[in-house]
């Protein structure tokens, strides 16, 4: 998972897909932002072509743990595999509200 880092904003690209093993990845590149940095973090969505349940609960995760430290957590371009993930777990307004 590619992070970078401009102007006090963290960007985090997800790859294309994001099974278990890349939620995992996703999860711990997450956790190292929130440690790391005062700033915000958009994790880049279009690049998604498939999405697991799991990482669908990991960035729900991290919106909270976000929101919980003050700070701005968006999903930047969702791919429409990521909107329909979260549509089919009737999730769609959980998205929309950080994204």
């Amino acid at each position: 998972m590619e992070r970078q880092a401009h102007d006090g904003t963290i960007a985090i690209h997800l790859p294309s897909v994001l099974d278990l093993p890349a939620a995992m990845d996703l999860h711990d590149a997450l956790l190292d932002a929130l440690a790391d940095n005062d700033g915000d973090v958009v994790v880049e969505g279009a690049a998604v072509e498939r999405m697991s349940t799991a990482a669908v609960q990991v960035l729900l995760a991290a919106a909270a743990g976000f929101k919980a430290a003050g700070r701005h957590f968006a999903v930047a371009a969702p791919s429409d595999r990521i909107v329909d993930a979260f549509r089919q777990l009737g999730l769609a307004a959980q998205l929309g509200s950080f994204s």
